[in-house]
């Protein structure tokens, strides 16, 4: 029985909930699973599967500005984002002694490998982009990138090969000469595939990502729902917050519980974090997407499916419900789905798993 330890990122929600469906599989593999992470993304992994054991690893804590000077904020701490990949580094070789791990799966968590045993390393971000006036930046951030995923045994981008079926579009290009083994293991959610359900929802509005920009979002669109007369639900989206008494408002729901819910809306509006992208694929549903100021990833993909005709997308300065409503019915969203390819991600764990 293979001793596998997943350790996803502690930025935003994301990188949990798109390791769920590995060990899902990890489990119907019988593999003994380990999960090793911080914050609210390991307390959601601990919601989702309390029979596993959990280890708690040094949490990056980012500190995101109120403003959109993302960049500048970021550079400064990077000494403190290094330092704690070293630490979790160190933290990880002292897991693997006293559980005799077999295999890390690593979701962007830099310092989660050894030289003893092999590692995974899951992105689909292999290109860091830049803002205007940073451009420069692209290509040292890039080499230093690839330095660290070189430490890797593999790395696996969640998403199709074929650019007609990408999701993440340039975000996951690579130089084919890399030296690193790169895999598409297809898109990931968490989501299972759904089964049709009445409509008791216009919007289910999904709000995530860092603080504080979750939180002025929130005072943004709350009052808009609550005074615009239409069938809503709110999902905080926080884990670590109790849950209140507003009728239609939850601070956070189980995968399950949230998949009823979108399942049962015309429209989710959230933010275009990429594994928000895929969970909106997987369930085939329309959406209106709201970047987080200053993160250029969620500003690259919202222009992406927008210029696609799939989803509506509008800053978050300038949001406005009823005018994101009226746009937004002109286009498609993943109405047909994405079709999500399980079977690319179940032969790569049989792959690694094949050769411990």
């Amino acid at each position: 029985m293979k001793r596998i330890l997943l350790t996803p990122l502690d930025w935003g929600l994301g990188h949990a909930t798109r390791c769920i469906p590995i060990v899902r599989e990890l489990l119907r593999r019988e593999c003994t699973v380990f999960i090793a992470g911080s914050g609210d993304s390991l307390l959601l992994l601990k919601n989702e599967f309390p029979q596993l054991r959990f280890f708690t690893l040094p949490a990056y804590q980012p500190v995101y500005p109120s403003g959109r000077n993302m960049v500048w904020k970021m550079i400064l701490q990077v000494p403190k984002f290094m330092e704690v990949i070293k630490n979790e580094h160190l933290q990880i070789e002292s897991i693997i002694d006293q559980n005799k791990i077999d295999l890390i799966i690593s979701d962007n968590r830099y310092g989660c490998w050894s030289a003893r045993i092999r590692s995974v390393f899951i992105t689909h971000q292999l290109n860091i982009l830049m803002p205007k006036g940073f451009r420069w930046l692209e290509r040292p951030v890039r080499l230093l990138n690839e330095r660290l995923i070189k430490k890797f045994s593999h790395c696996w981008i969640p998403d199709y090969a074929d650019e007609k079926m990408s999701l993440s579009g340039k975000l996951s290009r690579y130089n084919k000469s890399s030296s690193y083994q790169v895999t598409h293991i297809g898109p990931l959610s968490r989501f299972k595939k759904p089964v049709e359900q009445p409509c008791l929802y216009d919007i289910v509005c999904i709000l995530s990502g860092p603080e504080p920009q979750r939180t002025l979002f929130e005072n943004k669109i709350i009052n808009q729902l609550r005074t615009s007369g239409l069938r809503y639900f709110l999902v905080q989206g926080v884990y670590s917050k109790e849950q209140g008494n507003v009728p239609n408002e939850s601070a956070f729901l189980n995968s399950e519980a949230l998949q009823n819910v979108i399942s049962q809306s015309s429209v989710v509006i959230a933010r275009s974090g990429y594994s928000t992208l895929m969970d909106l694929a997987a369930l085939g549903k329309k959406g209106i997407v709201v970047p987080t100021p200053g993160q250029t990833e969620q500003e690259y993909l919202a222009l992406r499916w927008n210029k696609k005709g799939v989803l509506w997308s509008m800053t978050q300065e300038s949001f406005n419900l009823t005018i994101a409503l009226r746009e937004s019915n002109r286009y498609t969203g993943f109405t047909n789905g994405c079709n999500l390819n399980t079977e690319l991600l179940t032969q790569q764990i049989e792959r690694v798993l094949s050769g411990l």
